[in-house]
């Protein structure tokens, strides 16, 4: 269908910051979207669906849901006054009739039973949200724990009033650690499908992709594939969806690595947790309390950039001033030999090695391993391309976690030597080819 006029959003979020918007989750979807969303759950509705959108925003998945289903029953809730205001004025422009409530969806019989839930809820992280509702949250949607973002209440929600549902969410669900319990639940619901949206489709830098829920239980994987000429916007279907023990994938089954977790042999730990960057972190020169420190930043594969920063390393002081502050001890850092990891990113492992006895933030994780055991032939390990397969492929979060690098899978010992002296060369192709030497390896022995 042709572009709706949808510049009742404008309106709506001309007041805001990006940091307000982000803390509210107000991100609308480009309309294409909407449209390829609602194309594939509109084929298995009955006659005269009831639709609800539970976060309606402008309304914008209402105008698609009226073009696809012209006799569905369309209901628009929204929390925020002034996003009603820009549906209303969305839906009058597209001659669309809905019920429009402001309300809070995920209170107890808001949202009525329906044919399909649709939209994009938003994803408010649990820091982000009033204390006592993020607990009573928590208490009403069981599968809801940890670090979800709000966005994962709404999915549960869905699955209580709905036959279907077809979210845009955040990819965070298809690995986080405290998404399992969702995962299990959709996985009892029914799954169909999982869309990959590609990235910079949402003006927020936030990778997203399409959950589709059905009786079918299909359990496919695929791609949005936006308009381009004539071309309409699609969801594709490309593949089946890889479904582990840890994760999902949309790439087909997870890559297996069976060996002994990185946890049985080596510790690990947070940077120093300062609670305030601009007291205690800066350029030299040094003091007497001084040490030398790096950020997650400062770390590529196998080299720390020296960018002259020192962290005033005085933990009496930091805990006196921010009691939830995590200074640690000095014998975790000051060491002749340990890997930093770059903790800012859960697509692949970037870590070095440190023998600059550096005290890194928070942005970093340390290891340290037993002292038989290579730490150098960890380090390789970690940084290889076929590690970084398997962790992307589970843990593909916005940020490291210590037990994901604890469950990393080793290969057996035999391998370590060499893989050792090679990552001290820095003898890239020795190190992968003995990196792929040891998964077949561990391949072997675990069909023996």
């Amino acid at each position: 269908m042709s572009l709706p006029d949808l510049s009742a959003a404008k309106a709506w979020l001309a007041g805001r910051s990006p940091q307000q918007r982000k803390q509210l989750g107000q991100w609308p979807t480009p309309f294409d979207l909407c449209c390829a969303v609602i194309e594939r759950v509109a084929q298995r509705l009955p006659k005269r669906p009831r639709i609800v959108d539970p976060a309606c925003g402008d309304g914008r998945w209402l105008v698609a849901a009226a073009a696809e289903c012209p006799d569905a029953e369309l209901w628009g809730i929204d929390l925020d006054p002034t996003a009603l205001d820009a549906a209303n004025a969305t839906l009058r422009r597209a001659g669309v009739t809905a019920t429009l409530h402001q309300a809070d969806a995920l209170l107890d019989d808001v949202v009525p039973e329906c044919d399909a839930v649709v939209g994009n809820p938003p994803y408010v992280r649990p820091q982000h949200l009033n204390r006592d509702v993020a607990l009573a949250l928590w208490r009403r949607f069981p599968a809801v724990t940890d670090k979800c973002d709000l966005s994962a209440c709404f999915v549960e929600l869905a699955c209580e009033r709905a036959d279907r549902m077809a979210f845009v969410l955040g990819r965070s669900m298809l690995s986080l650690r405290s998404f399992a319990a969702l995962r299990s639940r959709v996985l009892g619901f029914g799954l169909n499908g999982a869309f990959a949206v590609p990235d910079r489709t949402f003006e927020a830098a936030v990778r997203t992709f399409v959950l589709e829920l059905g009786p079918e239980d299909e359990r496919l994987a695929g791609a949005y594939r936006p308009s381009k000429g004539q071309r309409s916007a699609a969801l594709e279907v490309t593949g089946t969806l890889g479904i582990s023990r840890e994760a999902w994938s949309l790439d087909g089954p997870p890559p297996e690595l069976p060996g002994t977790p990185l946890g049985d042999v080596a510790r690990f730990h947070m940077g120093v947790v300062c609670g305030d960057y601009a007291r205690y972190v800066h350029q030299g020169p040094p003091g007497p309390l001084d040490e030398p420190t790096c950020r997650g930043r400062d770390v590529s594969r196998f080299r720390i950039a020296d960018r002259g920063e020192w962290l005033h390393y005085d933990p009496t002081d930091m805990l006196a001033r921010k009691p939830y502050v995590a200074p640690k001890s000095r014998e975790i850092f000051d060491v002749a030999e340990k890997i930093v990891v770059a903790g800012t990113t859960g697509r692949r492992i970037v870590a070095a090695m440190d023998e600059r006895r550096r005290f890194p933030l928070d942005s970093c994780y340390v290891v340290h391993s037993r002292p038989d055991i290579d730490l150098w032939a960890v380090l390789g390990w970690l940084a290889s391309p076929v590690v970084g397969a398997w962790y992307a492929a589970r843990f593909g979060a916005p940020r490291v976690k210590a037990i994901e690098l604890a469950g990393i899978p080793l290969p057996p010992q035999d391998y370590w030597g060499e893989l050792g002296a090679a990552v001290r060369e820095q003898d890239e192709p020795a190190i992968d080819r003995m990196t792929r030497a040891a998964v077949s390896a561990m391949r072997f022995i675990a069909r023996s």
